[in-house]
């Protein structure tokens, strides 16, 4: 063939598959081949016979791997980068740690010993606040928790356990120090759970395993004396921690790790007091879905009432960047696939140049196909493939360019004719009831979601609310505009009902599901906030919307009739302006209304509650709401104070909102601008207002905002970093 002048079609071609080629080179959402596990040795793993795309026509359920081989296959699939492998099992250090035969087929009660171990009631009648919760008897875990006489938080790598009330006497009467840093805590009666990253090379080196992907510890107290709290159960999990919830006396506790393929601890880590092993085959699963960036997701049902109980886990494999929400008897875990047009394109210039190709590019595409994954990942094969097929296309005329070009986009086009959408939020059912944990349904609706308040279960129906994304294509005059959808769906996550196409070209910024209601509002340049019912799911229904400048962040009941929103006002062109807080009055529920609001004299004052629900402390009773707040111009030289940094109180009632002043922490200790500051959380027991910046405590009457105590919180300086 005489090599001809290179035309436009050439170039644009060219382009096309370069830009392909580069997308996955550059580790751009790299489409992982097969449906599930090969049937491989679980040693050797080389099977590829085209790129899996996402089909949302396919039905998704769970699978679990019948052996470790399959197990293996699957990792390797999913491996971006080779993996050090760790060798067989044996005694170490005193430790017994498992082969991988006994770790996969044996019982997951195996019994060890020698790991290295850590040193180291609720008031009757007492008015105290809890953590600000999603759903009703679902506890979540936080820096700070209170019994209504005792305040347990954290600050950096100390725990502080404060005899609270009354204001006058408080003090700390005991501290835990740990070398790891705690990031959360649950309280149940007389027992204490913390748990953070785990960071202890020592006892890697003993166990002679290094998490790649971090790990865990979950430790339970006693704190019958609370002056002297005692240890009673370590847990280390492998991965890093997700999301947990207590139920009556059990924790969901879920960390997340990636797959990676080693002959020793093949399956996620979990130590138990002097005992290391890992999930059992059995107990591990995943979906048959072309998984672009794969994330194990390990949840472990601990009982902290009876810290000897036995531990109850499973582990399911499902993409990155979770979302999960859980009722009184279900986990919901979340997340999104995309079907991508560049992705497509790959496939079908894959599938169409193979036979086109020379016999000896034809060899070394079967030789590039049978490399071990081990060596090459999936995306590491494409890539190769490509860089064959856009030499070859160089040599080809421009008529056959042409016509190459042709016939790819009118298969691409075909192609995304099939989606109605361009992409879908997966959902797993994971029902619990106590130790039980059972991979229940699952199910997809069109579009993202935005956060855990996107969801919610009622009467065994459950509802999701989505944005789904403006799309271009090359194919397109223009792009399409975002739009956003509520789904009603059956315990089996069948859809039941769906309302979709509401506030063109805006998202969803905040959602509240209230029984047979939810209020939702959306974006852009105004705040459409709705009305939706709920109460047949079969026949969703949009009962009235209302518009005003700004958005809510967050939505809060106040009662049946009325919703408090957090966000920003906005100007009538969009401009973001200051904090605000609104009260809607939705008695009409064809016309709500605002009927209050407050908003900041500072354009750029700030709260964490925007974005984390339990900075919101709201008492209907006592008529008061606290928020977390700064002011951007906040100076503090140790003197003299510049704008703000506190926390704003209001009292709010049915029909007004009024600030009462706010509870400054600008002379706690800390060098950051903000942060060192910036309250974290606030609560109250009786009539005495907490709120807690990482080093202060203050203590303030609620009625008058008079100064009643304060509390030094020193971190200890025994962890992995010097403090000064």
């Amino acid at each position: 063939m005489t090599r001809k002048k290179i035309s436009d079609t050439t170039i644009m071609l060219l382009g096309i598959l370069a830009l392909v080629a580069v997308l996955f080179l550059a580790g751009c959402k790299p489409i992982l081949p097969g449906p599930g596990p090969g049937t491989g040795t679980g040693t050797t793993t080389g099977t590829y016979d085209s790129i899996e795309v996402f089909d949302p026509n396919e039905q998704v359920s769970s699978q679990s791997f019948k052996s470790l081989a399959e197990f293996n296959d699957f990792v390797k699939e999913q491996s971006t980068q080779q993996n050090v492998y760790y060798g067989g099992g044996m005694m170490r250090d005193g430790l017994m740690v498992e082969t991988m035969d006994v770790a996969m087929e044996e019982s997951a009660n195996f019994k060890a010993v020698a790991a290295p171990t850590a040193a180291g009631e609720a008031q009757a009648n007492i008015d105290f606040s809890e953590t600000n919760i999603q759903v009703a008897g679902v506890d979540e875990a936080d820096i700070i928790k209170t019994d209504g006489q005792y305040i347990y938080t954290v600050t950096g790598n100390t725990l502080f356990i404060i005899k609270a009330y009354p204001g006058e006497d408080a003090e700390i009467v005991s501290t835990i120090d740990f070398k790891s840093q705690p990031s959360s805590l649950f309280v149940n009666g007389d027992k204490l759970a913390v748990f953070g990253n785990y960071y202890d090379l020592d006892f890697f080196k003993k166990i002679e395993f290094t998490p790649r992907q971090g790990m865990t510890f979950f430790n339970i107290y006693d704190i019958s004396d609370k002056s002297d709290p005692e240890l009673v159960k370590e847990y280390k999990f492998e991965g890093n921690y997700f999301e947990s919830r207590m139920i009556d006396d059990y924790v969901y506790f879920v960390t997340t790790t990636r797959p990676e393929y080693r002959e020793i601890f093949p399956t996620p880590v979990i130590v138990e007091d002097t005992v290391v092993r890992t999930v059992p085959i059995r107990d591990i699963f995943y979906y048959p879905i072309p998984y672009q960036s794969a994330q194990f997701a390990n949840i472990h049902a601990i009982d902290i009432a009876r810290p000897s109980a036995d531990l109850s886990s499973k582990t399911i494999a499902v993409e990155g960047s979770q979302n999960m929400y859980m009722s009184q008897n279900n986990i919901f875990i979340t997340y999104t696939e995309y079907i991508n047009e560049w992705e497509i394109t790959q496939k079908i210039t894959i599938d169409l140049m193979i036979d086109e190709l020379t016999t000896a590019d034809q060899m070394l595409v079967a030789k590039i196909k049978k490399t071990d994954n081990e060596v090459l990942s999936q995306s590491e094969k494409e890539s190769k493939i490509m860089q064959i097929i856009q030499t070859y296309v160089q040599y080809l005329d421009p008529n056959e360019q042409e016509e190459l070009q042709n016939r790819i986009e009118e298969k691409v086009q075909i192609e995304l004719e099939k989606y109605k959408y361009r992409e879908y939020t997966l959902i797993h059912k994971i029902s619990v009831d106590k130790s039980v944990i059972r991979i229940d349904a699952d199910g997809k609706v069109p579009g993202h979601i935005l956060n855990q308040f996107s969801m919610d279960e009622y009467k065994d129906v459950f509802r999701i609310a989505t944005t789904v994304s403006p799309v271009w294509s090359r194919f397109d005059k223009e792009r399409t505009e975002s739009t956003n959808n509520i789904y009603t769906l059956n315990e089996n996550l069948e859809v039941l009902d769906e309302h979709e196409g509401m506030a063109e070209g805006e998202q969803i910024y905040s959602t509240r599901f209230m029984g047979d209601r939810l209020y939702m509002v959306t974006f852009r340049q105004v705040d459409p906030f709705f009305v939706i019912d709920l109460s047949n799911p079969r026949n969703i229904k949009e009962l009235g919307e209302l518009k005003i400048p700004g958005f809510s962040r967050y939505l809060h009941p106040y009662d049946k009739d009325t919703i408090i929103g957090i966000g920003r006002d906005a100007t009538e062109q969009g401009r973001t302006q200051g904090l605000k807080i609104s009260l809607f009055d939705v008695s009409d529920v064809e016309n709500p209304k605002e009927i209050a609001k407050f908003v900041t004299d500072e354009k750029y004052a700030q709260s964490t509650a925007e974005f984390e629900h339990k900075a919101f402390l709201f008492s209907k009773e006592k008529e008061l709401l606290v928020i977390p707040v700064y002011s951007y111009d906040y100076r503090w030289d140790g003197e003299n104070t510049q704008g703000y940094n506190g926390a704003m109180v209001f009292k709010i009632t049915k029909d007004d909102i009024d600030i009462r002043g706010i509870v400054d922490h600008s002379m706690a200790r800390g060098t950051s601008r903000y942060y060192g500051q910036l309250v974290e959380r606030s609560l109250y027991i009786e009539e005495l207002l907490y709120t807690k910046s990482p080093t202060l405590l203050r203590i303030n009457n609620i009625d008058d905002l008079d100064s009643v105590n304060s509390i030094d919180l020193e971190p200890s300086k025994d962890g992995p970093y010097k403090i000064y």
